[in-house]
């Protein structure tokens, strides 16, 4: 009798434990996939005598993955300076014909891409950065 009461007092029957449990599974399904957030797509930056291409890059604020490659004939580096020209992120040396990766975090704003292995900079070899919120 007891039993009867309890469940005419509810609006719902008690549903069977299977459906309870494949609730429980496909929440935390969700809650995973919102966890594990793809990869960031690398930027592709190529160095040439004395130019970055593109010579304008915008990206997404967080981390940021950059593959540098020097398509010219001698070593180039890679840095990113704020307004105040503090760098942020480098690469020390790309050699000719070579591939590099930095990952770098980044806030919104506005940065430069440099080149400052003497004279490429007065060369032109610039860039400019913006990151989006």
């Amino acid at each position: 009798m007891r039993r009867a009461l309890r469940f005419l007092g509810s609006c719902d029957p008690p549903r069977p434990r299977w459906e309870w449990l494949v609730g429980v599974a496909v929440g935390l399904l969700v809650a995973a996939a919102a966890l594990a957030a793809p990869a960031p797509r690398p930027v592709l930056i190529k160095l040439r005598e004395f130019a970055f291409d593109p010579k304008d890059v915008t990206v997404k604020a967080g981390e940021v993955v950059f593959d540098i490659k020097n398509e010219g004939s001698i070593e180039h580096n890679f840095i990113i300076e704020d307004g105040a020209r503090k760098n942020l992120a480098q690469i020390a040396v790309v050699d000719a014909g070579k591939t590099e990766e930095l990952k770098v975090t980044l806030r919104p704003g506005t940065y430069a891409i440099v080149c400052n292995l003497p004279g490429h900079k007065d060369a032109g070899m610039t860039a400019a950065l913006r990151v989006q919120p």
